[in-house]
């Protein structure tokens, strides 16, 4: 029998770790426990996390945390970054594929129990579900300042993920491509929009007007930046998937402007042509290769 098959059909990890002494060595038999009872720690933290996310952002939508919800708190800081209302729908495919993302690991452990996948995402993912759900508190208790902090801490775990898991690399099995790559890169590209407008959020609540830049320009500029950002990680990690989540919301920001500042309208729908006209010809590129 072989290791995989074995692992497979025995029950429970401590019965597993006894009936392991005919077929491995005392020291294999004992790295091999260890390793299965770390991926079911990290298995179960990441869903509680998941879990602890999904309940505080349904949360978010009542009073439970005070008087406003999310978006009556981001209307008392308006800024033309801001993307339309609709553009937050976004968080239901996120959450969505969040869900799908931790039920493949708990069928790939089910399966293998050795998951390599488990080990690279380490405390990454719920260090970002954590930090994701004490946002919400933060930003209802117009914490702004401790929100932009862990905004950066969900930025940052997830750019972690994005090399841990090598995503967008090699060839790699379709149900790989669809339940580990794209809930991490849909999430990453949102992220990165709702980080630049969680810092001009900021900003405005501090009271800073631009300096000697006019709102406008600083507006364009941040909507270079993003774009420049998304730029990047179609040529250097080719992750088109986080480059369409920033159309997405590059639209929805020149929807919301579109009959008071014709200056972003016309920045942003630039901006998102340029990201989906780069996203077609590397898609054509890769598929004459």
């Amino acid at each position: 029998m072989n290791k995989k098959a074995y692992l497979t059909s025995a029950e429970g990890t401590d019965n597993l770790f006894l009936s392991l002494a005919q077929y491995y060595p005392i020291q294999q038999r004992t790295d091999i426990y260890i390793e299965m009872k770390k991926n079911l720690t990290l298995l179960i933290l990441n869903s509680v996390t998941l879990v602890f996310a999904l309940v505080m952002n349904y949360l978010s939508g009542t009073t439970v945390f005070g008087s406003k919800n999310v978006g009556e708190i981001s209307d008392m800081l308006p800024n033309l970054f801001t993307p339309a209302g609709y553009a937050f729908a976004i968080w239901g495919l996120i959450y969505l594929m969040l869900v799908a993302f931790v039920i493949n690991l708990w069928v790939s452990w089910y399966r293998e129990k050795e998951n390599t996948t488990l080990l690279q995402i380490g405390f990454l993912f719920s260090l970002a579900n954590m930090a994701n759900g004490f946002w919400v508190f933060a930003w209802l208790n117009l914490y702004i300042g401790f929100s932009v902090v862990l905004m950066l801490v969900i930025l940052g775990s997830l750019i972690a993920l994005t090399f841990r898991l090598q995503l967008e690399t090699g060839d790699t099995p379709k149900r790989i491509i669809a339940l580990v790559w794209w809930p991490i890169t849909i999430y990453l590209g949102w992220i990165i929009v709702a980080t630049v407008a969680n810092i001009t959020a900021l900003l405005v609540s501090l009271g800073w007007n631009g300096g000697s830049f006019e709102p406008l320009t600083w507006t364009i500029v941040m909507i270079v930046i993003a774009t420049l950002i998304y730029l990047l990680l179609i040529y250097l990690r080719n992750m088109p998937e986080t480059a369409l989540v920033g159309i997405w919301a590059l639209i929805a920001i020149a929807v919301k402007q579109w009959s008071q500042q014709p200056g972003i309208v016309w920045a942003a729908l630039i901006a998102s042509a340029v990201l989906f006209i780069v996203i077609v010809m590397r898609a054509i590129t890769r598929f004459k290769k």
